[in-house]
């Protein structure tokens, strides 16, 4: 009897044709989590269409993984070298397991994960793949064994997901490379849901200039303007929506929240494996901490959001900004830690709860997405069938690349709208002529 072929229907990929490997990955209980999983966190609070899920995000990945494989196949079928498919089932099940350790509200709470075990939900990820760790529900820990059904080494998949396949270097740069499958999935996603009018990416032309030159996944020279393009949506998607000044905001609310039940107080176990309602419902109906649920209650309803009073302009940076950030930086402590101390002074002058007041120092942040921006090794193929990297090919541009800030702000200060005042007055009496205060506005 034939195997029933499983088609989806998506909004942004359109029809879907599943393979058998990812029919059986999908319906595993690890994968159908991400149901109930936000692919963009809180952003739905500054863009209300933002409602994506990361279910259909890593189905997207698979897809275009299987996609970018088959291409290859048939572009260097010499280099590839792969008659079995294997190559394409392994991208494709990394595609679509990429994220099945991601704590609620995505990144958010990715943080809380980090000060618990030490690493992050990439690290899951692939303890989740392996076996070595196990979802506390019913029915979890299939995976192992359906990727060894197809002749699949998890090993292998989660070596991929974490960026440490070695064995056929273009396969790990399909999966977490320049110009990858989820990067290639995640904007055009984004650009849907939050209804952003910029940055579109030709997705169909991306993939038919990749190419396999020397092991390596390169481009043709002549979709330059594509890879371009790519590029400088990547960078408008942060400023504009990842780095949003709202979301980041809502985020801080909703980690201290969490933090505070989770880390302090220990009420949550595993709270890693739960889904956004869950926790954002035991924060707001359960916690025993009275702020705990009114912070969760000012989230979940939109009622009573921190607003920013005070902030350092990452674009307009002046000398007196920067000799400030400079002895943030020196005082040998993180950005948390620093955030806590100016909150605790910022409090005591307003004379206010520190509950409410929030510090966004995201200078950690910056520096992972500034680095992420500076990594531009993509190499092309031109006509003499040469490689050449992006800053030979247009130095203007990589330079341009390299310059750009993706954030706005590399300091917030915000506070609940009933203590805006106060919380100003102070700010203007500690920071004086550091940073730039939000005065002006009303």
């Amino acid at each position: 009897m034939s195997h029933k072929v499983m088609y989806i229907r998506e909004p942004v990929l359109g029809t879907i044709r599943l393979s058998p490997l990812q029919e059986e990955l999908l319906k595993t209980v690890e994968v159908q989590r991400l149901s109930f999983i936000h692919q963009l966190g809180t952003t739905f609070q500054s863009y209300p269409g933002a409602h994506c899920m990361r279910l259909a995000h890593a189905l997207g990945v698979s897809h275009l993984a299987g996609r970018i494989a088959g291409h290859l196949s048939d572009r260097s079928t010499e280099e590839y070298n792969d008659i079995t498919g294997a190559t394409r089932n392994l991208v494709e099940a990394a595609g679509l397991l990429h994220d099945i350790g991601h704590t609620p509200w995505s990144h958010t709470l990715e943080p809380l994960y980090l000060e618990l075990t030490g690493g992050d939900h990439m690290d899951l990820v692939a303890d989740m793949i392996t076996g070595r760790t196990t979802m506390p529900v019913r029915g979890a820990g299939k995976i192992p064994e359906i990727l060894r059904k197809y002749s699949i080494d998890p090993e292998d998949v989660a070596d991929l997901i974490t960026g440490r396949y070695t064995k056929k270097e273009f396969a790990q740069q399909m999966i977490f490379g320049e110009v990858d499958a989820d990067m290639l999935d995640y904007l055009q996603r984004d650009f849907h849901f939050t209804g952003v009018a910029f940055g579109h990416i030709e997705v169909d032309r991306i993939i038919s200039i990749m190419a396999i030159k020397e092991g390596k996944l390169v481009f043709l020279e002549k979709g330059l303007n594509a890879i371009r393009d790519f590029l400088l949506a990547r960078l408008q998607m942060y400023s504009s929506v990842y780095l949003h000044k709202k979301t980041r905001i809502v985020d801080k609310m909703l980690l201290s929240a969490a933090r505070r039940s989770v880390i302090e107080l220990k009420e949550i176990e595993s709270f890693m494996f739960m889904t956004d309602d869950e926790i954002l419902s035991f924060l707001e109906k359960e916690s025993a901490d009275p702020w705990v649920r009114e912070m969760a209650w000012r989230v979940k309803y939109r009622q009573g959001l921190f607003t920013q009073v005070f902030r350092v302009d990452a674009v307009t940076t002046s000398e007196s900004d920067n000799h400030f950030l400079n002895s943030l930086r020196n005082q040998n402590s993180t950005p948390e830690k620093v955030a806590e101390l100016l909150i605790a002074e910022i409090s005591k002058k307003a004379g206010i709860d520190s509950g409410y007041i929030l510090v966004d120092l995201p200078i950690e942040a910056v520096k992972i997405s500034e680095e992420r921006f500076q990594k531009l090794d993509i190499r092309f193929l031109n006509e003499r069938n040469q490689m050449i990297p992006l800053d030979e090919i247009d130095p203007p541009f990589a330079e341009y690349l390299m310059k750009a800030r993706p954030n706005r702000n590399l300091l917030t200060v915000a506070c609940a709208p009933e203590f805006k005042q106060q919380v100003k007055e102070a700010c203007g009496e500690i920071f004086k002529n550091a940073v730039e205060p939000l005065f002006s506005q009303g």
